[in-house]
């Protein structure tokens, strides 16, 4: 290399560097971020009243002129530079191909409009991307959101795409680096193509056809689940692809994607690939998907996106305890939909006005907490994307010919996986904590390198063999492991299994084969009230002691291998102590728990369910940051630990019943109280404005219920 061009690069690191440093920088702070049009962002009055209601950045089509934006002090993000049509398709897109195949089931059907496996395509959109980036680099740049709702299919909607010759070929190729032979593909698949060049996936009406309808549970869904992971391995390859080309382009800004669906079956959302190159992320609030992006990719940048009514009473209040939870969850910044809403011909509208207030009242911890990362407990999730795609089948069961019309907002209410994970984060966050979410994939290799106290399993009905075995291995050495139900009943594969992958750890002896005794599906129970039982005729291996020994404190003196309760003639909370560790059955459908836990009809059973889980994670030593005691004060207090960008540690205290506005409404009206804090050991706390609290173990402060509480720990 010659000395000028030695020179040329050592220019060009030095810019580079400069320019992240300066994009850092100037990006301090918690993002407020407006959604305005391609003629709104152009106008420079406008542009000044957006500003003036306290927003820091709007967002910008590829190649706008940014210019008027930067002038009124804005910075701005750059937005969809793929452009449309092709990570996210448009409804004139995509209708016919749905339409098309409703009506005749024929495969050949199922082309996607824009194939993600056509590699020349894929490069010049990567390029496209990456050109477009470049000409809006500069220091007011916050972030590059490649697309908008970006899917293999359409949001998450189910279907067979692309069933196109190019993907078949790349189908088969990646069937015979798993099989092998053609022999061990017809077995798995209970097949019996001739040749490879034969080989196609069996689209989802043809496995329905085979595996739904009987008594039992869907035994091969092999061929389903073989396809699903072709999908979401093509599409993070998409998206990796694209991101990567545009990073290169822009050191230090933040790349990613908006408007993320929650890992669904279809679509190509398995959480652990697509986010994996992104670090950029605004997931949905929806089936916990924020809380699942947050532990999987915890250094990257996530915003959330927060739409407002036109008008709505006491929606101040109601967009403050909003700003509370992401404030307390360490989210970077909010998108808000949009200037339309928040601005009308004479200035800010009752719902801009309302926002403006509710940013003033959280500007100091939101600013605080923009970035920081969530201090997880001693306690893991594992997310399951195989357990998703059984999910899905069992929960479409019933619909007949009409699974294609399972919409997003559809799928949010009546899926069974979407609906325990979000109950099993707000159970564990009712009761002070804080989980980590571990993929599947990554699970064994994790529990060698790491330990936590306790594993939870929710609704994990598919594992792999080598999943199961480092659960048992991590049990034996003293681990505690807790499900709800049905966990390991199928394979990685999407296999049935003959026993359950796991029934030996939790002594489980007998289990019913009847689809209808897994009473749990679309996350609800198929049977009324009070039969709170997720598996009927569920049999553990009880010891000599019976199986209706009280739990309290675990296993006690009697050394009962096996110990159940019953509810009704059914068998729960089975707890099996094997090895150094132990491992808890509850057979309770938890998934029911985040849509009953504010029904005083379901009080009872959702203080059961509390009880229960606390017993489990008290037995490991697994305990809250600080316990809360407030007078009046439901029992719905979530707590996070934060790691600010600045170093700080700090206490993040709110109530969490934004799913029901009225409970919120009805303690407003003594909206001052005062909760008492107890630690562990003395702590040093201050508030967020720096007055010193002391140090002790039991403070005594103000509690608001719309802005919550924030103090900083200090010397920890």
């Amino acid at each position: 290399m010659s000395l000028g061009a030695r020179l040329l690069l050592a220019m060009c690191t030095v810019a580079a560097c400069a320019f992240s440093q300066g994009a850092a920088e100037s990006a301090a702070g918690f993002q407020r971020v407006l959604w305005v049009s391609a003629e709104q962002a152009q106008d420079a009055l406008l542009l000044q009243q957006i500003r003036a209601l306290g927003f820091t950045a709007i967002n910008l089509g590829p190649g706008a002129n940014r210019a008027a934006v930067t002038s009124a002090g804005l910075a701005f993000y750059l937005d969809q530079p793929v452009g449309k049509g092709y990570l996210e398709l448009r409804d004139a897109e995509w209708d016919p191909v749905r339409t098309a195949y409703e009506v005749q089931r024929d495969p050949t059907q199922l082309r996607r409009p824009a194939c993600l496996q056509i590699e020349p395509l894929l490069l010049a959109t990567a390029e496209r991307a990456a050109a477009a980036a470049l000409q809006m680099r500069c220091p007011e740049l916050r972030f590059v959101a490649l697309a908008d709702e970006a899917s293999a299919t359409r949001h998450n909607q189910p279907l067979d795409v692309c069933r196109c010759d190019v993907c078949r070929v790349a189908l088969v190729a990646s069937l015979q680096l798993r099989y092998g032979t053609l022999q061990k593909l017809n077995a798995a698949w209970a097949t019996e193509f001739l040749d490879w060049d034969g080989v196609a996936a069996l689209t989802t009406d043809q496995v329905r056809r085979r595996e739904l309808g009987g008594q039992g549970l869907p035994v091969n869904l092999r061929p389903f689940g073989d396809w699903l992971e072709f999908v979401d391995d093509q599409f993070a390859r998409v998206v990796t692809k694209i991101t990567v080309s545009v990073q290169q382009q822009l050191p230090g800004v933040p790349v990613g994607l908006t408007g993320i669906q929650a890992p669904a079956a279809f679509g190509g959302h398995d959480y652990a690939k697509l986010l994996a190159s992104l670090s950029l992320l605004e997931p949905y609030d929806s089936g916990a998907a924020v809380e699942l992006a947050r532990s999987l990719r915890p250094a990257e940048d996530c915003y959330t996106t927060i739409t407002l009514p036109k008008a709505t009473a006491q929606l101040q209040a109601l967009l403050t305890a909003r700003l509370c939870a992401v404030a307390a969850q360490g989210l970077r910044g909010a998108v808000i939909w949009n200037a339309d809403v928040m601005l009308t011909k004479d200035g800010p509208s009752a719902a801009g006005k309302s926002l403006q207030a509710a940013f003033a009242a959280l500007c100091v911890p939101l600013d605080a907490c923009a970035g920081a990362s969530l201090v997880p407990g001693d306690l893991w999730l594992v997310e399951s994307q195989s357990s998703v795609r059984v999910w899905w089948m069992l929960d479409s069961a019933a619909d007949g010919a009409s699974w294609v019309r399972r919409m997003p907002s559809y799928e949010a209410q009546h899926s069974t996986s979407l609906a325990a994970r979000r109950s099993w984060c707000k159970l564990l966050g009712d009761l002070g904590h804080s989980p980590r979410f571990v993929a599947e994939a990554n699970l064994a290799e994790l529990l060698l390198q790491q330990r936590p106290r306790v594993l939870v399993l929710p609704a994990t009905i598919a594992l792999s063999d080598r999943c199961c075995q480092a659960i048992i291995n991590y049990v034996q050495v003293g681990g505690v492991v807790l499900t709800d139900h049905s966990p390991a009943l199928y394979d990685e594969r999407l296999a049935l299994r003959t026993n359950g992958g796991l029934d030996a750890l939790f002594g489980i002896q007998k289990r019913s084969g009847r689809a209808q005794d897994l009473r749990v599906r679309q996350g609800v129970l198929t049977v009324k009230p009070p039969a709170l039982v997720a598996e009927a005729s569920l049999r553990g291996a009880l010891g000599e002691g019976g199986n209706s020994a009280p739990l309290v404190g675990g296993i006690g003196a009697s050394g009962l291998e096996v110990r159940a309760q019953t509810e009704g003639s059914e068998q729960v909370f089975l707890e099996r102590r094997t090895g150094k560790g132990r491992a808890v059955y509850l057979n309770l459908p938890v998934c029911l728990y985040a849509n009953e836990r504010l029904n005083p009809g379901f009080a009872s059973k959702t203080q059961d369910l509390r009880r229960r889980v606390r017993q489990v994670l008290q037995s490991a030593s697994v305990l809250p940051p600080f316990e809360v005691r407030g007078e009046g004060l439901p029992t719905c207090l979530m707590r996070t630990v934060l790691k600010a960008r600045d170093g700080r540690r700090i206490l993040a205290l709110r109530l969490d019943v934004l799913d029901n506005e009225q409970v919120l409404f009805d303690l407003a009206q003594n909206r001052q109280r005062s909760v008492q804090l107890s630690f562990p050991r003395p702590v040093q706390l201050r508030t967020l404005a720096g007055e010193d609290l002391g140090r002790k173990d039991v403070f005594v402060v103000p509690f608001d219920v719309f802005t919550g509480l924030f103090l900083v720990e200090d010397g920890s």
